[in-house]
């Protein structure tokens, strides 16, 4: 999961509002931002108070093994903004996202999981920073917001943030959401994935498959 400038200073928005029990189609929900622009856009945010905790900084690296056969059986192959190629699982449908370079891809089982793929230009040589503040504006409007990991690391290479958290949307189960952003070449690009807790080990089975076979 989120929540992306030339010159000065960013302006934070936020494309969240709470997930209805289901529907694929809200989990725009939980979605932080997708990459580094002038504006995150996003509906409005709601009162709840919660505390900021200070992030820790990581520097490990993600996997750069090539794909196998056996890795991408029952994956297809699909193209986001930016000219960035990921695999998600098949027969996944795919669309536009709200917010500037997002795809997203919904569970069409209707188990309220949910994809985000993509990239948007950028002049920043380090967005931690970005991420590191919004994340401020996230957890104070989400109710239950638990910080599992705000770190700075490394993509193939590449500078990276790993954002990773779970919080309580209004009338739907709790839900775990983790999303990678790196920088490559004046884009900043990101996999993502959101879905109700006692789903998270089948979705970051997923999430490893996007991550480790995400060009570039």
């Amino acid at each position: 999961m989120v929540i992306m400038v030339c010159g000065a200073v960013v302006t934070v928005l936020l494309l969240v509002q709470d997930v209805p029990s289901g529907n694929a189609d809200s989990v725009a929900s939980d979605f932080p931002f997708t990459a580094v622009t002038e504006t995150y856009a996003g509906p409005e945010i709601n009162t709840e108070t919660e505390t900021f905790v200070e992030s820790e900084t990581d520097t490990s690296e993600y996997p750069t093994d090539e794909p196998t056969a056996s890795s991408l059986d029952g994956f297809q192959q699909v193209s986001g903004p930016g000219g960035m190629t990921t695999y998600i699982p098949s027969g996944w449908p795919t669309k536009t996202a709200t917010g500037p370079g997002a795809m997203q891809a919904d569970d069409p089982t209707g188990a309220s999981m949910m994809l985000r793929y993509g990239g948007s230009a950028t002049a920043e040589l380090d967005t931690y920073q970005v991420h590191s503040t919004y994340e401020q504006q996230f957890a104070a409007n989400r109710a239950g917001y638990s910080r599992l990991r705000l770190d700075q690391s490394s993509v193939r290479g590449m500078s990276a943030v790993d954002w990773e958290f779970e919080y309580d949307p209004k009338d739907d189960v709790r839900r775990h959401v983790r999303s990678v952003y790196w920088l490559s070449h004046g884009y900043e690009y990101f996999v993502y994935v959101s879905a109700p807790v006692g789903q998270w080990p089948q979705a970051q089975e997923i999430l490893d498959v996007m991550l480790d076979n995400a060009t570039p």
